[in-house]
């Protein structure tokens, strides 16, 4: 990792984090369709922390020659590049997958993303399959669980409760088949856990304990948190600083807008303030040296209390 300016040169140390490769607190980007250029200015300040970037289905709309420079500043970069899990299903869909898989190797694709995001999923065998193929070529294979209409989707009891056995044989049966991590779709999370600060505060007894099964029986590093790159700023913000909340700064967050790793690494570090919380969203991990001399307690994400306060910015 490139020396940084803080720790290194002005002689303070700052929370830990693990450096790239990243075994777990990866960072996964979304990339809808920025230009290459605009990627640059990004991975010049901030590629440290991005471990992969998603490039969605509107990537198919783009130039090939656009698209292939952008893989080669990411890959320049050391960021891995999967396609967005609806590419991948359209490639399965229309029986393309060992030249479809073949063609993203060839484009610089690292990863791909096993999903059923459109229809029910695919047979555990074909699933299996296709991910031996995909690992066979050398690609890392992210399987999902969860959809983000709640129609077809085994996840959900009703829009707002998880089928948490299912969850966890679902994910079992990716890892199973050979994938490396599971993301845990976006879109189930927040109507689950909650997406704003009070929304969050009320389902904590009930959506985050559900997950938090999912997490006890799976194993955090081996699942990834998304969070809908379609909701406002705010909704991220809450939804960010929850994970990091409940899981730790080393967990693994998914569907990061490249515009907000900046934000979402201060929180891994407990140095930004979220509002809605209380005093567990006041820079815990400042306050927390501040009453330790210097040094913040193990868990400083979560030693100060969780209290509901409704702000006119964030509410």
């Amino acid at each position: 990792m490139k020396q940084l300016l803080t720790a290194e040169h002005l002689g303070i140390t700052l929370a830990e984090r693990s450096e790239k490769p990243r075994k777990r607190g990866i960072t996964m980007c979304i990339d809808s369709g920025d230009t290459w250029q605009s990627h640059e200015g990004v991975l010049e300040a901030w590629s440290d922390y991005i471990d992969v970037m998603k490039l969605t289905v509107r990537h198919l709309f783009q130039p090939l020659d656009a698209l292939k420079k952008k893989i080669d500043v990411l890959r320049k970069y050391n960021v891995e590049v999967q396609p967005g899990g609806v590419i991948v299903e359209i490639a399965r869909f229309q029986h393309q997958e060992e030249g479809f898989l073949k063609k993203l190797k060839d484009l610089g694709f690292t990863q791909i993303e096993v999903s059923a995001t459109t229809s029910e999923r695919h047979e555990m065998e074909e699933d299996a399959k296709f991910t031996q193929l995909a690992k066979k070529l050398g690609l890392t294979v992210f399987g999902e669980i969860g959809k983000k209409m709640l129609d077809g989707d085994s996840t959900r009891i009703d829009d707002v409760t998880l089928d948490v056995q299912s969850c966890i044989e679902q994910s079992r049966r990716l890892l199973d088949a050979g994938a490396d991590r599971v993301y845990f779709e976006g879109h189930v999370l927040r109507r689950v856990m909650g997406d704003t600060a009070s929304d969050i505060l009320k389902k904590q007894s009930t959506g985050t304990k559900q997950v938090q099964e999912i997490v006890d029986a799976i194993g955090l590093d081996r699942l990834v948190f998304e969070c809908s790159a379609m909701c406002p700023r705010k909704t991220r913000r809450a939804m960010h600083f929850w994970f990091v909340h409940q899981f730790g700064p080393e967990v693994n967050v998914g569907n990061v807008r490249p515009s907000e790793v900046s934000t979402l690494e201060d929180m891994r570090r407990g140095l930004y303030p979220v509002f809605g919380f209380g005093p567990a969203g006041d820079h815990p991990w400042i306050r927390s040296i501040s009453m330790h001399d210097g040094t913040a307690t193990k868990d400083w994400q979560r030693e100060f209390p969780l209290q509901r306060v409704v702000d006119p910015l964030s509410e």
